[in-house]
């Protein structure tokens, strides 16, 4: 009978509060991260959540990341500083093509148009490969605000959320696919 009685007082906790729950959690942004193998249709990752989460993980996360003040590039340290120096004239620079390599099999693809970084990498020498990125300018100013060794990875966050953009990121790689987006 208490299992009922349990079991009652919960079906009807959801019917009352989960259209207020519901429609609170609809207002705010989610990220959504998708892996998906076209190969193998029983293996898939999906990760949903709101992007306030990530905000907080991001506070608790940012002293130990900017406590090392420097991102690793293929074993060459770039300082912070430089980074925002270099992208102070990518920006000047406005709609630009900044970096086109076309090699073999591959092409990599930099520009800017309009309010946004576009990347695209395409690569059929073994597997098709495909990597199509695209981040606004206001986010990577922000991520670059400030001076020193720190990058503003909460105000870079807080300015996708109010973008609330789409797609940032798809890789096609053979059968495997992976997607970021934000709704």
């Amino acid at each position: 009978m208490f299992k009922k009685s349990l079991l009652a007082g919960l079906l009807a906790f959801t019917f009352l509060f989960g259209g207020v729950l519901t429609a609170s959690a609809g207002d705010k942004p989610w990220i959504h991260i998708e892996i998906t193998d076209a190969g193998d249709k029983d293996n898939m990752v999906k990760i949903n959540l709101p992007l306030s989460l990530v905000e907080v993980a991001l506070e608790v996360a940012e002293d130990e990341l900017a406590a090392e003040g420097q991102i690793e590039l293929d074993n060459c340290d770039v300082s912070i500083a430089d980074m925002r120096r270099m992208w102070k004239e990518l920006r000047d620079a406005g709609d630009a093509d900044f970096v086109t390599v076309v090699e073999d099999n591959e092409r990599v693809h930099i520009y800017r148009k309009g309010d946004n970084v576009f990347v695209e990498v395409d690569d059929t020498s073994y597997n098709t490969e495909k990597v199509r990125m695209s981040i606004p300018v206001h986010v990577v100013d922000t991520l670059f605000e400030g001076d020193g060794e720190q990058l503003n990875l909460t105000g870079a966050l807080a300015e996708l959320r109010e973008a609330n953009k789409g797609e940032l990121l798809s890789i096609q790689d053979g059968d495997e696919h992976i997607r970021i987006w934000i709704d």
